[in-house]
C-alpha cells in the first residue's frame, strides 16, 4: 500500500485525484495522514483536515484510511465517517472504503474522550478501525506499543467492547484494508 502526508497540496488536487484512482485500479490501500502535522513552521495541517477527504469518496474501489482519528479534528473525522458510513448503506454501487487509523496523535488527556465519540457515535465502526503506533520498524519502541495497548484496553473495558471487536481493530480489519483476506 501507499502513505501520504498532504503538507502542501489538499488531497482532491486533480494530480492527486489521479494518482489515487490508479492505486485503487491496483486495489492497493492508501494510508493518509490526517489531523495536525507536527513538521515545524511550516503551515501544512490545513491540507490534513477530514473534509478534505471527502473528495476521495468519488473514486471507485479506493480504500484509505484516515490516521491518528484525525486528531485535533476527531469530531469531524467522525463526522466524515458518518458521510461514508450513509453513503455506504444508501448506494449499492458504492465500493470505497474509508477506514480510522487510531494511531495515537491524540495525546492522552484527550484519548478517552475521541475513542469514547467513535464507538459510541451510532456509525457502524467495528469493521472500519484498526490500531497503529507510528513506531519505525528498525527500532520499534515495544514498550511504547504495549503501553498504548494498555491504556486503550482500558478504555475498551469501560465501552464494554466486545472480544470479536479487539479482534477486528488489532488484526481483521487491517489485513482486510491491506487486501490480505
Amino acid at each position: 500500500g501507499f502513505k501520504v502526508i498532504c503538507n502542501y497540496f489538499f488531497p482532491s488536487e486533480d494530480k492527486a485525484m489521479k494518482t489515487y484512482e490508479r492505486i485503487a485500479g491496483y486495489g492497493k490501500p492508501i494510508l493518509f495522514h490526517s489531523g495536525i502535522l507536527y513538521d515545524g513552521p511550516r503551515a501544512s495541517s490545513r491540507y490534513n483536515r477530514p473534509v478534505e477527504f471527502e473528495a476521495l469518496f468519488t473514486i471507485n474501489g479506493l480504500r484509505f484510511a484516515l490516521a491518528h482519528i484525525s486528531w485535533p479534528w476527531c469530531d469531524e473525522c467522525i463526522a466524515v465517517y458518518g458521510k461514508f458510513n450513509s453513503m455506504r448503506r444508501r448506494r449499492s454501487d458504492f465500493n470505497t472504503e474509508l477506514f480510522i487509523d487510531i494511531t495515537p496523535g491524540t495525546p492522552p488527556i484527550y484519548r478517552e474522550e475521541a475513542l469514547t465519540k467513535l464507538f459510541t457515535v451510532g456509525y457502524d465502526v467495528a469493521d472500519n478501525i484498526f490500531f497503529g503506533t507510528d513506531c519505525r520498524a528498525n527500532d520499534y519502541g515495544i514498550d511504547y506499543a504495549k503501553g498504548i495497548i494498555e491504556r486503550d484496553w482500558r478504555i475498551f473495558e469501560k465501552l464494554n467492547l466486545q472480544k470479536e471487536v479487539y479482534e477486528k481493530i488489532y488484526e481483521k480489519n487491517l489485513k482486510r484494508f491491506i487486501g490480505d483476506v
